[in-house]
């Protein structure tokens, strides 16, 4: 499958030194202490976020695949969360991008230097927070979409998986894919959810295979595809994800 095309990001050597530089007067070892807080910090906040442990498989599934921690920092600058880092929303992302690229995710590195930047204008920091905040609160939902009859299949797959889930990262992805490709059990309790989400993903003519060493095996109209890694399914989310947000701003889908 060849994925939409990319949006042109600064190289991740370029996006080290905007970070560096917002965190210049930080010494060193304040900024690896402000990206272990902020870390903890966003695990701590998903554990509260994401409430009781849920008996069905993919309520399951997406409640132990914790969201990227820039979505979960949003929600906290969003909140004016009183146990935040005492630095500007711009460098706690700062000290985030630092974070995601020791720990090698360029998922998040990608999503962390997105509000970066846009809080060198407040307003404009604070409407992105407010809306990845909504979006991640909002759960299931239908996202606003341009018609998509040009889209591939995968795209039109993983939309659906976005709508269903409330959710526009990898591991949300992942983690809904991994439901479908597993066999209910014998006796095994319904899942209305998983199920919509299967009739969804079928209508847009694509069956998951399954996940073989980060790569999803899926087929389209009963003909296999090449697996898709990883990289591609965060690139094709990329392209989703202004719909997700726009659900969150209350506007209009791209």
């Amino acid at each position: 499958m060849r994925g939409p095309p990319a949006r042109r990001m600064p190289k991740l050597s370029l996006i080290e030194a905007e970070a560096t530089r917002l965190l210049r007067r930080v010494p060193d070892a304040g900024r690896r202490t402000l990206q272990q807080a902020l870390t903890e910090l966003c695990e701590t906040h998903w554990r509260e976020l994401r409430g009781a442990e849920p008996a069905t498989p993919l309520a399951h599934a997406l409640w132990a695949a914790a969201p990227p921690c820039a979505d979960l920092l949003a929600d906290l600058v969003a909140a004016n969360d009183g146990r935040l880092p005492a630095v500007p929303p711009a460098q706690a992302f700062a000290g985030l991008v630092l974070a995601e690229i020791a720990r090698g995710n360029a998922e998040g590195v990608r999503l962390a230097h997105a509000p970066m930047m846009l809080f060198d204008t407040p307003a404009a920091g604070a409407r992105h927070v407010e809306s990845v905040a909504a979006a991640l609160r909002g759960g299931p939902g239908p996202l606003s979409l341009h018609p998509h009859a040009g889209k591939p299949p995968l795209w039109k797959a993983l939309a659906a998986a976005v709508a269903h889930t409330g959710r526009c990262d990898v591991a949300a992805a992942m983690a809904a894919i991994g439901v479908l490709c597993t066999r209910p059990a014998a006796g095994a309790a319904p899942d209305a959810a998983r199920d919509a989400l299967r009739s969804s993903v079928e209508a847009a003519g694509v069956a998951f295979l399954g996940i073989d060493d980060g790569h999803v095996r899926y087929a389209v109209h009963g003909r296999a595809h090449a697996p898709a890694s990883t990289r591609q399914l965060a690139e094709t989310l990329e392209d989703i994800r202004p719909a997700w947000l726009a659900r969150g701003a209350g506007a209009p889908g791209p």
